[in-house]
C-alpha cells in the first residue's frame, strides 16, 4: 500500500475536484467512457475508488493515461485515488457471470 505524503492535508472538496478531473480526462480520451461507480472513501486505505467502462479498442490507451495521472496526483497531492478501467467486453462478461450465479 502506498503511504500518504506526510505534509499532505486531506480536503474532501479537493478530493472531489480531483475525481472530477480524472473522469473528465477519461471522457476527453474516450467520449464513450462511462462512469460505473465512485466510492468515497474507497476500499481499504484508498481515499476514493472510481470505476470506468470504455470500448475494448480504447482500453489500453485510457487505462495507461489514467494510471499515470492517478500516480501524479498521489505523488504531488497525496490523494490515493484508485481508478479501475474496464473494457466493455470484460464488464459484460462479469455481469453475465454474476447473473448466472444469481448474484444480481
Amino acid at each position: 500500500m502506498r503511504k500518504r505524503h506526510p505534509n499532505a492535508r486531506f480536503s474532501k472538496r479537493r478530493l472531489k475536484q480531483l475525481i472530477n478531473e480524472l473522469i473528465a480526462y477519461a471522457k476527453e480520451l474516450c467520449p464513450e467512457a462511462e462512469v460505473l461507480e465512485v466510492k468515497i472513501p474507497g476500499y481499504e486505505e484508498l481515499d476514493a475508488m472510481v470505476e470506468i467502462i470504455v470500448p475494448d479498442e480504447k482500453y489500453e490507451e485510457v487505462d495507461d493515461a489514467i494510471t499515470h495521472r492517478e500516480h501524479e496526483i498521489f505523488m504531488t497531492e497525496g490523494y490515493d485515488i484508485g481508478v479501475h478501467v474496464l473494457s466493455r467486453s470484460d464488464y459484460d462478461w462479469i455481469m453475465a457471470k454474476m447473473k448466472s450465479l444469481g448474484a444480481l
